[in-house]
């Protein structure tokens, strides 16, 4: 009935005279499926070509050493209050559909949209009680993701509780992702599977410990001063009125109703890949990738190559991977264990990243290129790096030169970032000689001390300038 009510009012606007152009989006055949941090991993990296990057000829592995992201997950608590304003934020768009609240000038939603939107409801588990627990979803993909690296390396992800040493953060949807990917590995016997395992805060969440980066970078007003930039640019906020007109509004709404409808399609999208959801129809393909871009300068300057101290920061996972290779390169004989997994966040991923030199671009991301192809083909996408089950690896390999032209030395590293090759400075397709690693990571974990975190004295990085920052990252590696 309700479709025939909004079918009727489109037929009565054209008998009028009053056509009014409608969009509609949810019946996209190719939509923009990039959503920053709460990218489903299905969508990551979709159109990159999967290779075998895993088998080097000549060459075997012996250790690998995983920082893993968990699944998707339900809204954190301090999300909750800003999503549930849909409910009511809903029904006055359904409303103003109702009463034809319309400027001639606007594009509207399709009645196809419309009713899409009217039977969203709010999901009643999501509540304070399960604020930030995985989704069904989140938990499968963590299983899936477990099977793939197994039957990418059988050698190392191996039935020997011994050939393991689980490491994740102190947290509920960290052990529950422990517990999703160990049953994906071992199947049947994960209950009886007692596998070694820590809780590491310092070493997977080091920002936490550090008062120093928490005052002079994630609470500072000038972290987020490219981010400020861009919003303040008028096809920003003509991207406000556009949606706002869209919804049948004659006024602008607000960024934040804009930024909540925002997380609400884009934890749909996540949630359940499969389905259309009603609140990713209200935005244009171009307004996705605004949004999209948005994210980006704001974990390029908290969490990458936008300010010095991250790198500083993201030294400790560095460490971790170094001191596991050196056990197995000072022994001759096959060491455990043979896989050290960690479970942490998305901003641990992209310190890790930038503490590598991985997804640096060869200008810094501003405020002011957005349309520059700067930007069009950045590397720092969080899309990319951190969606939802995010993976970074280091595979050691023993090798035999002779039996590759392209092996130069008897051990190599493979840097795979959700699981595509890595590619760093100096090393072929993400395959790096030991040496390279050693002498340019090993500096990194053999400063990496923290002892600045608890200084008094504020370091204005911002104040740097951008280009300067980014001359000193490119100084450094």
């Amino acid at each position: 009935m309700r479709w025939y009510i909004f079918s009727a009012l489109a037929l009565i606007s054209v008998v009028c005279g009053q056509e009014i152009p409608e969009t509609c989006l949810s019946v996209d055949p190719e939509p923009y499926l990039l959503f920053g941090t709460k990218t489903a991993y299905t969508f990551s990296n979709r159109g990159v070509p999967v290779v075998r990057s895993h088998e080097v000829p000549g060459c075997q592995p012996t250790a690998i050493w995983l920082l893993n992201r968990h699944g998707s997950h339900n809204p954190e608590a301090d999300e909750l209050s800003e999503l549930q304003k849909l409910i009511d934020f809903k029904n006055n768009v359904i409303s103003n559909y109702r009463n034809g609240n319309f400027r001639n000038t606007n594009q509207r939603m399709c009645a196809a949209d419309v009713n899409l939107l009217e039977q969203w409801s709010w999901n009643s588990r999501q509540n304070a009680t399960y604020a930030g627990d995985l989704t069904t979803d989140g938990y499968m993909s963590t299983q899936q993701l477990a099977q793939a690296w197994r039957s990418k390396y059988p050698g190392l992800f191996t039935d020997n509780r011994y050939d393991y040493l689980f490491k994740y953060v102190n947290d509920q949807r960290s052990s529950t992702t422990f517990r999703a990917f160990t049953e994906g590995l071992f199947r049947d016997q994960a209950e009886g599977m007692d596998v070694p395992k820590e809780t590491d805060e310092k070493l997977l969440r080091p920002y936490k410990f550090c008062p120093a980066w928490t005052r002079d970078v994630e609470e500072n007003n000038e972290t987020l001063a490219q981010l400020r930039t861009f919003e303040s640019k008028q096809e920003y906020k003509e991207m406000i009125t556009n949606i706002s007109l869209r919804l049948g509004f004659t006024y602008d709404i607000s960024l934040a109703t804009v930024l909540s409808m925002y997380e609400m399609c884009r934890y749909n999208k996540a949630w359940e890949i499969e389905k259309i959801s009603p609140w990713c129809s209200v935005f244009t393909k171009e307004d996705i990738k605004r949004l999209e871009f948005s994210e980006d300068l704001e974990t390029y300057y908290k969490y990458g190559y936008g300010t010095p101290m991250n790198q500083k920061i993201g030294c400790t996972a560095v460490k971790d991977m170094m001191d596991f290779f050196k056990i197995h390169l000072d022994h001759e004989t096959p060491q455990q264990p043979k896989a050290t997994v960690h479970f942490t966040e998305a901003e641990m991923i992209l310190l890790t990243l930038t503490a590598l030199g991985g997804y640096r671009d060869s200008a810094p991301l501003t405020g002011d290129n957005y349309h520059t192809q700067t930007a069009r083909e950045r590397r720092w996408s969080s899309s990319n790096m951190s969606p939802f089950n995010a993976n970074l690896a280091a595979v050691l390999y023993k090798c035999v030169p002779n039996n590759n032209i392209k092996i130069r030395e008897p051990y190599q590293v493979l840097f795979l970032s959700n699981e595509r090759t890595l590619y760093l400075d100096g090393c072929n397709v993400g395959l790096c000689d030991w040496s390279l690693v050693k002498n340019r990571l090993g500096l990194v974990a053999d400063n990496c001390e923290l002892s600045f975190c608890n200084g008094a004295n504020k370091v204005n990085f911002m104040g740097m300038g951008v280009v300067a920052i980014f001359a000193l990252c490119r100084f450094i590696f």
